[in-house]
């Protein structure tokens, strides 16, 4: 398997179950190079989980096989580097299947018909998101908001796909995002991926 934007992985210890690490990933081709901070992080079993995050494909579960050595290039941080081998892939879960995180935060969002009204976005994914407001809006109504994932800020315009009447003059709002950046859509994923992580393990 050829991995196209994957930059960070998930290995396992020998039980299969237990994070033992989280390493940055270097793809050339089909060459895949784990890069690894601590000699303890590495996993000695021949055959080893390892869970990829590839912004293309989507969130890869495998078995893999791992030949350790030393760092000597000046360039590179780690000082220990494993050339990964994929043995078997055990689930994808697809791009087409956006995974969501849920969340629970109160945002200002602008709209072009109405101003600055506020609302509480309940999850996001790399498709768009929802939110619940007291104001009415329209569908097809275009929005904008402000949010950092990892770090960068970024500026979002979405369009409202549906709409749910809830109780006590609130509404929900799913909603699609418009033209978004290639940066904030790989910030994204990775604020996703690390979400889900949080909550499984």
């Amino acid at each position: 398997m050829v991995l196209n934007d994957c930059t960070i992985c998930s290995v396992y210890g020998s039980d299969d179950t237990t994070i033992q690490a989280r390493v940055r990933v270097k793809c050339t081709g089909e060459r895949i190079t784990l890069h690894y901070k601590k000699s303890d992080e590495i996993t000695e079993s021949e055959r080893v989980r390892i869970d990829f995050f590839d912004g293309k494909i989507g969130y890869i579960k495998t078995y893999c096989e791992l030949y350790v050595r030393r760092n000597y290039d000046p360039l590179i941080l780690e000082p220990w580097m494993a050339d990964c081998e994929i043995l078997e892939v055990i689930e994808i879960v697809q791009r087409q299947k956006d995974l969501r995180a849920k969340m629970e935060r109160e945002i200002t969002f602008t709209s072009y018909e109405r101003g600055d009204f506020k609302g509480v976005i309940q999850n996001i994914s790399v498709g768009g998101c929802y939110f619940i407001t007291k104001t009415k809006l329209e569908c097809n109504e275009e929005f904008e908001f402000t949010y950092t994932f990892i770090k960068k800020e970024y500026n979002l315009k979405a369009s409202v796909l549906r709409e749910q009447n809830l109780n006590n003059g609130r509404y929900g709002y799913g909603c699609q995002f418009l033209r978004l950046p290639n940066s904030a859509e790989r910030d994204i994923r990775q604020y996703v991926y690390k979400q889900q992580l949080s909550k499984v393990w």
